[in-house]
């Protein structure tokens, strides 16, 4: 006699889906880099004075 067939694996309660494509991984990164400069370059003084009249 055949054994009985396994019911389908039931996911976990923390599992949140399909991971995360690497492209958007890269965009994230990249954006809070730029992000990261932005605020030290603002903070080191070498803001946007430059641009005024």
């Amino acid at each position: 006699m055949a054994a009985a067939p396994q019911p389908p694996e039931t996911r976990d309660a923390g599992d949140s889906g399909p991971a995360t494509p690497r492209w958007v991984k890269v965009f994230v990164a990249i954006a809070l880099a730029l992000l990261v400069l932005f605020v030290v370059v603002h903070l080191a003084g070498g803001g946007m004075g430059g641009h005024l009249p």
